[in-house]
């Protein structure tokens, strides 16, 4: 311990990354500082006002390397690589690195139009968001689109059309794409959208209630009626809006709650003082102090592409923290607030955060809970080598032999883990058997899992004792030894000589130790497990297939069109967006797309139109 205290007083003052590591040399944490030094002294300094986990870590830790970088932002970078790399055991690590859902509108276009996207962009658009849910969001659009009369195609047709479309006759849609209103009177329109979005709620429905005074000053008594209706629904929606800031600032407030070995954050979405909801995340403790995983939540939380919000409210103050702000600022490209409130509004909104935290936490150790019971009943019932955390699941899919495609879907804890899909395009001949289809992808997939030693506890498929007799035979070419493996099937109903109909109740699990098949009842919980995993299997599998066979068959018949090279089929596709509106497009619209000029255009009309009569 003497020479690890000697190193600590050698290291640098400067910023960068620490590791500690263990006698075996193994990265236990990965950390980032502005002043290295000061930050790793920090723990070893005044342990008795360290909690234990904290404490059991520091007593692995024999020795402590640097990586200097002459920014801080440049040790923020190079520490979520090192984390990415080296998966060390006391950092925490934020599964869900998905993007939320978002609406952009497109103010930098002449005829901006509303739209979901993911990914936010410094484009000159507006974004606003995120929703926690993608039923929320459409929600949210539909209204939006009933309210005001903004275009809804894609900037394709909207380019092509001769006639506006049924949202015009509707009145859903003002008709930009025929000059059916002019710029500014649209870009009014576009400012209402705005208003409404921010939550300026009481300012667009003075200023709806002024328009609609002068249409009926003007005698235009049907546009003062639609102004009437417009203002009406919009009262109604405030009334039901729940506004918990009254400052109005998009903000996230970030609720945190730790119980024994776990932890809960949860983020509550703030928008235009209005809430739209929120999304908690569970971490195993670590031994971390709160201020160091709040920290790491936000690197891994906020990124480029994902919505930043101008304020940021958290439970404790971080480490950095004027370098987080900037950090996040830079991100944004506009001024980011990292505040710790202690009294007021904002810490009512804290409290409310934290207390969803631990409701959260609360809900997923239940959930947990009862997840591993039949986990362990699932071991129990197959006397499997081990409980089946992680699970498996492959299906073939094929129509007569043609178009084959293989699934995997993977399960952690009974849940399924999507990140973790794959899809197969079968290499074997055409007209293989389903066995020879399972073999292939089998071994493809399980020699890079042997290589990566990255083995599930079982394997699932769908079938009866051939398909299993395959992933046998493939685990005894690779020497796979510690994974359990069983099929199901579905129980065949036989009258006569033909089978009549397949049952899903009495399905048989087969399993290589026993002989005959076990037969749960239909309303066991670990058979329901079973089904739920091997159906999730088949739809995947079902989904890559018609994938591929609506693709195989559009590319099939654009390659017949004389003289349509691929370049002009792929944009052909990209501007129409299937096969069946090229068939249906007239000259003139062939014409508009990329890289046709009228001499393709008139060839690929002329095809479809001898197909359509009954021609070669």
């Amino acid at each position: 311990m003497d020479t690890l205290n000697q190193k600590i007083v050698r290291l640098p003052t400067k910023p960068g990354v620490y590791l500690f590591k263990d006698k075996k040399g193994t990265i236990l944490y990965v950390g980032k500082a502005g002043d290295i030094k000061h930050r790793v002294s920090s723990y070893f300094g005044k342990r008795g006002e360290m909690d234990g986990k904290t404490l059991m870590m520091l007593e692995k830790v024999t020795d402590v390397d640097t990586i200097v970088t002459d920014t801080e932002k440049e040790a923020l970078i190079l520490e979520n690589n090192l984390i990415k790399t080296h998966h060390p055991r006391y950092n925490i690590k934020l599964r869900d690195d998905k993007n939320y859902p978002c609406l952009k509108l497109s103010i930098e276009e002449d005829f901006p139009t509303l739209t979901i996207v993911r990914r936010i962009k410094k484009d000159g658009s507006l974004y606003f968001g995120p929703y926690p849910s993608a039923t929320s969001l459409r929600e949210t659009l539909r209204l939006i689109r009933r309210l005001f009369p903004i275009r809804t195609c894609l900037d394709n047709k909207f380019s092509g059309r001769l006639r506006p479309c049924i949202n015009y006759e509707m009145d859903r849609c003002a008709g930009p794409c025929c000059g059916k209103i002019d710029r500014e009177h649209y870009r009014e329109v576009v400012h209402e959208v705005k208003m409404f979005l921010e939550g300026k709620n009481k300012d667009l429905v003075e200023g709806l209630k002024k328009k609609m005074e002068e249409e009926s000053e003007q005698l235009h008594f049907e546009k003062a009626a639609r102004l009437r209706d417009q203002i009406d629904y919009i009262e109604h929606v405030i009334e039901k809006q729940k506004i918990v800031s009254s400052d109005f600032v998009d903000q996230d407030v970030i609720g945190f709650h730790r119980q024994d070995h776990r932890i809960a954050i949860y983020p509550l979405f703030i928008r235009g003082g209005k809430l739209l909801g929120g999304n908690g995340f569970t971490f195993h403790s670590q031994g971390l102090p709160a201020q160091e995983i709040l920290s790491s939540f936000l690197h891994q939380y906020y990124r480029a592409g994902k919505f930043i919000p101008e304020r940021v409210l958290i439970p404790r103050t971080i480490p950095e923290k004027p370098f987080v702000e900037g950090w996040l600022t830079e991100l944004k490209g506009k001024r980011v607030q990292i505040l710790v409130p202690k009294k007021g509004d904002k810490k009512h909104l804290l409290d409310m955060s934290c207390g969803n935290a631990k409701q959260f936490l609360l809900g997923k150790e239940e959930t947990e809970e009862d997840g591993e019971k039949l986990l362990e009943a699932l071991k129990e019932k197959l006397r499997l080598k081990r409980i089946p955390w992680r699970i498996e699941a492959f299906d073939i899919s094929n129509l007569q032999g043609g178009y084959a495609v293989g699934s995997l879907v993977y399960f952690y804890n009974g849940k399924p883990d999507k990140g973790r899909y794959r899809h197969f395009k079968i290499k074997t001949g055409e007209g293989s058997d389903d066995t020879g289809m399972m073999y292939e992808v089998l071994l493809r997939h399980y020699q890079k899992a042997v290589e990566k030693n990255d083995l599930p506890d079982l394997v699932l498929l769908d079938g009866g004792r051939g398909q299993l007799n395959v992933a046998q035979e493939v685990f005894r070419e690779l020497r796979i030894n510690e994974v359990d493996l069983i099929s199901l099937a579905k129980e065949k109903v036989i009258e006569g000589s033909r089978v009549s109909m397949l049952r899903k109740t009495g399905e048989k699990i087969f399993h290589p130790q026993h002989k005959e098949p076990l037969i749960l009842g239909k309303r066991s919980a670990i058979l329901h497990l079973l089904d739920q995993i091997r159906d999730e299997a088949h739809r995947f599998a079902i989904r890559y297939h018609k994938k591929v066979r609506n693709r195989e068959t559009i590319k099939s018949e654009l390659e017949k069109i004389p003289s349509i090279g691929r370049i002009r089929q792929r944009e052909l596709l990209k501007f129409f967006g299937s096969l069946e509106k090229i068939r249906e497009a007239t000259e003139e619209e062939l014409t508009r797309a990329p890289k046709m000029n009228r001499k393709s255009a008139e060839i690929v009309y002329h095809f479809f139109k001898m197909k359509k009569e009954g021609g070669p």
